[in-house]
């Protein structure tokens, strides 16, 4: 934890602006940390009082203007941790996840973009309705709104679109597909559930090994309901929820 710390500045105490000010510039650096963005709780508050030659009191009012802002939560006798900003996707109206989260202000950028040719296992094959070992094209991607992973997402495609891997992946998935083959998403069948992280999910997300994920499972048909593309998709639990709306029949 020191370690964090020391990539920190220590506080100008000859300095006009008020330490109460600095120590709160110093805190908005140590949000930005993996670690502290990622939960794990701050120094306690006499550690850090103490690294930086202050009151505790002059500390937390540092503390409190971030805990306003929402980018600090504080609980007795647990400690001081950055907020975790949940993300709610619907799944009343699915489109493309760059157009959903576009839609609530967010632009996510990709940190990892791998583009392969594999052979389909026993799973594609079963939900692309293609032989075992067919050629299909395997899209990777983590995707977040920062540097910090938040999402990850693993696509296969029927070999009847003609995607190669020279495709331009960067753009909107479903308008690729619209745009440049004609291939319409009309239909999409869900499954989703609550898995624990394995070492490669894990690796991806930048999250311990057996933390809990939520893993969903999407198969795309056209309007003849032929598949188009079987998508598995994890989600770090603590930036993502489901909602869905439910009609009652009359």
């Amino acid at each position: 934890m020191y370690e964090h710390m020391n990539k920190i500045s220590q506080l100008d105490h000859d300095s006009k602006v008020p330490l109460h000010y600095q120590a709160e510039e110093q805190l908005r650096k140590l949000i930005q940390l993996p670690e502290f963005a990622n939960g794990e709780l701050f120094p306690k508050e006499t550690d850090l009082a103490m690294r930086w030659g202050i009151s505790r009191n002059t500390l937390r009012q540092a503390i409190n203007n971030l805990v306003n802002e929402g980018l600090l939560e504080r609980k007795k006798r647990v400690g001081t941790r950055v907020t975790q900003r949940k993300i709610t996707t619907n799944l009343t109206n699915w489109m493309s996840f760059t157009h959903e989260m576009e839609d609530m202000g967010l632009i996510f950028k990709n940190l990892v973009l791998d583009v392969q040719k594999k052979k389909a296992s026993e799973e594609v094959s079963k939900y692309l309705q293609i032989e075992v070992d067919t050629d299909v094209i395997c899209l990777k991607r983590v995707r977040s709104i920062d540097d910090s992973p938040m999402v990850c997402f693993e696509s296969y495609f029927h070999p009847r679109i003609g995607l190669s891997e020279d495709e331009d992946f960067k753009k909107p998935l479903y308008d690729l597909l619209d745009m440049d083959h004609n291939i319409v998403p009309i239909y999409s069948q869900e499954e989703i559930k609550a898995i624990a992280a394995t070492e490669e999910i894990a690796s991806l997300l930048g999250i311990k090994k057996g933390l809990p994920v939520l893993e969903r499972k999407r198969l795309v048909l056209d309007a003849g309901r032929k598949p188009i593309e079987y998508n598995i998709c994890y989600y770090r639990n603590d930036w993502f929820t489901y909602s869905i709306e439910i009609k009652r029949s009359v």
